[in-house]
């Protein structure tokens, strides 16, 4: 059937309408009429196969990747530029009551990934994948031949990987059944440093345990991808347990322990060792963007105290703390927190104090009131506890950078009810050619 795409679902796929039906068209966009097969009802909508673009809308490009409209790692690559831009500054707009800054674009949307994580998966025949997931799937992986949000070396190493499991016994892992050994893939580099880090995932189930021998044989692997160099090579252990948290386990097996980056800001160089599990932006450049534009907006005052909260390796703390007098850091993570700990005495600081722990547990043993709160919370936003001690604490000025404007928006709606006034939205492009967009609030108290 035939119908016309009007606006897209939270994925960034297209949606239009059959009827009285609302249908979801992937590879698709606003303007576009196309030509779709009806599949099944899916959560309200009906999921549609695009058969043929029979009018393109103004804002259709050719995809330069081979996986468009199947790969689920992005969604716009038939979408200009200039129209994905367009579409994520309407979105802003919608979702805060203040006029929104221009989204600060990138200077080149391709090849800016600096991490990745490709999961393994096989079918009832015993066929393997290794890659991302496909679009609108229950977690079927498509085997990823080229890539163009990474450096070119990552789908080298996944084309080796992929290769030494053709060769292996090894199974994938099944999450249902808790069979099977290989789970995930992660891939990361240092930008600005050339570092390189590959860390495999696989099960904790020990009837499904990697031998020493695999193990040597992956790192071959590895190696024989990256002639010459010496990445850092990891193994992780994930173990699950009904009725118990997961427990995560890392093995270092090869190269440095950790890889390094580097963030140039302001005229100034920051460096970071960041280890393979901890958080740090996954767009270095754009990062650069982000924290330079964060710096202006808060406009710190050498006499502020100022409260890092979710600080990751401490990448704010570090970027802030020659600007006031005093930074308190808190993250949960204990790998983080080792990184950031690394980060500080690395960049010579000497006025960071990095707490390990729950947010909302240590903001409500802090007998201390900020002038400045630094927010960088996950995608779900601020728990309710941290929510409210960050209140409590009733700080002059928060600055709150999200990568899910959705849930920043409704945690600023509570914060606006609790007597701030929001100053300033600003969005940056980290991830082009997805839906997803980098938030920055800034909230003064009245």
């Amino acid at each position: 059937m035939e119908t016309q795409i009007s606006h897209y679902s939270k994925r960034g796929h297209g949606l239009g309408s059959v009827g009285m039906r609302e249908v979801e068209v992937v590879g698709t966009v606003v303007g576009d009429t196309v030509l779709v097969e009806l599949g099944k009802r899916k959560k309200g909508k009906i999921a549609a196969a695009l058969l043929e673009v029979v009018k393109p809308s103004p804002d259709r490009i050719a995809a330069r990747c081979a996986h468009a409209g199947s790969c689920g790692g992005c969604s716009w690559q038939q979408k200009s530029y200039a129209a994905q831009l367009q579409t994520k500054e309407v979105r802003l707009q919608q979702l805060f009551p203040i006029k929104v800054d221009p989204i600060i674009p990138c200077d080149d949307p391709w090849h800016y990934r600096n991490k990745m994580e490709f999961s393994f998966s096989q079918n009832k025949k015993g066929e393997r994948f290794l890659g991302l997931i496909i679009a609108r799937s229950r977690g079927h992986v498509l085997n990823l031949e080229e890539c163009h949000l990474t450096s070119p070396w990552f789908i080298e190493v996944l084309s080796a990987v992929r290769d030494w499991w053709e060769r292996s016994t090894l199974l994938a892992y099944h999450s249902h059944s808790d069979r099977g050994s290989l789970r995930t893939l992660t891939v990361r580099e240092g930008k600005r440093t050339g570092d390189k880090m590959i860390f495999l995932t696989i099960s904790g189930n020990h009837d499904y345990f990697v031998n020493n021998a695999q193990l040597e044989s992956f790192k071959a692997a590895v190696h024989a991808a990256l002639p010459g160099e010496s990445p850092s090579i990891f193994l992780r252990i994930q173990r699950i347990c009904k009725g118990k948290p997961t427990d995560y386990y890392e093995m270092h097996l090869d190269g440095p322990d950790f890889i390094r980056e580097t963030l140039r800001i302001k005229g100034r160089e920051m460096h970071f060792h960041i280890s393979p599990t901890s958080f740090f932006q996954p767009n270095t450049l754009q990062a650069e963007k982000l924290y330079a534009r964060a710096l202006e907006l808060a406009s710190p005052q050498p006499t502020d105290t100022l409260f890092d909260l979710y600080c990751g390796t401490a990448t704010l703390a570090i970027l802030f703390a020659p600007y006031v007098k005093r930074v308190v850091a808190i993250e949960l993570s204990p790998y983080a927190v080792s990184d950031a700990n690394v980060n500080v005495a690395v960049n010579q600081l000497s006025n960071i104090t990095i707490l390990k722990g729950d947010v909302g547990k240590k903001l409500a043993e802090i007998d201390e009131r900020p002038d400045l709160v630094l927010l960088d919370p996950p995608r779900s936003g601020l728990d309710p506890t941290a929510l409210k001690e960050l209140i409590a604490l009733s700080p002059k000025k928060i600055l709150y950078i999200s990568c899910n404007p959705t849930t920043q928006s409704e945690n600023i709606s509570i914060l606006l009810e609790s007597g701030y006034e929001l100053k300033s939205v600003q969005g940056v492009d980290q991830f082009p050619h997805t839906p997803h967009i980098e938030n920055i609030a800034v909230l003064i108290k009245t």
